[in-house]
């Protein structure tokens, strides 16, 4: 089965959007065919659960401060051009521009949802918001596996259905703080063949495009 390569080459978002709010976290929900041939569901969350992109022009000293000098202009549809801020890309590693990887006879759509967060460490938020639902996913497990059985939580929420799986991100990740949502699906692609796609639109404030490069590669 061939393996799937998301990369991100670009973000935009609207520059007159408030400092307060430039802070940044997605998450990405990708559908695919899987080796049974059933659809399937991965979860990404950018760039990660413990640390944001920064993109508010006052904290630019900070180690994860990403955004460019300048503006772009961009136009969707009809419209007249939108002033937006932009990622500066070479800022961000490599290890943090992997969208995902995943194996499938087939991809399908992706989205991206794009948060404005809440500067508190997020594990503040994972004990806040899912201190006794963790318990209780534990629970269940561990009455049907061995007691010798090693669990952590990751593995206990990967045992998640892919709805509750999203939405538990969603809270951890950003809440309901949401600036942006928007995916686009798939044609068919060669081995080898790389795509550079964007999935844009209006959201708060105003213009905001993700760009990211797809790769497949012969499995």
């Amino acid at each position: 089965m061939p393996l799937y390569e998301f990369t991100l080459t670009d973000f935009l978002f609207p520059a007159d959007l408030p400092n307060n709010k430039a802070n940044f976290r997605f998450v990405v929900d990708l559908r695919f065919i899987n080796h049974r041939s059933q659809f399937a569901t991965e979860h990404a969350v950018m760039p990660s659960l413990d640390t944001f992109w920064e993109c508010d022009a006052g904290r630019s000293g900070k180690p994860n401060y990403v955004r460019s000098v300048g503006e772009e202009h961009l136009r969707i549809g009809d419209g007249s051009p939108d002033r937006c801020g932009r990622f500066e890309m070479e800022a961000i590693d490599d290890w943090d521009k992997l969208i995902l990887l995943v194996r499938g006879k087939r991809i399908h759509s992706i989205q991206f949802k794009v948060f404005d967060v809440d500067r508190r460490d997020a594990w503040d938020k994972i004990k806040d918001f899912l201190g006794g639902i963790v318990e209780a996913v534990i629970g269940r497990i561990k009455g049907t596996v061995p007691e010798d059985l090693p669990l952590n939580l990751p593995e206990s929420l990967g045992a998640a259905a892919d709805d509750l799986q999203s939405f538990l991100l969603k809270k951890i990740a950003g809440g309901d703080a949401i600036l942006f949502r928007g995916s686009t699906t798939f044609g068919e692609l060669t081995d080898g063949e790389k795509a550079r796609l964007t999935v844009h639109g209006r959201g708060t404030g105003g213009t905001y495009m993700i760009g990211f490069d797809l790769t497949q590669r012969d499995g």
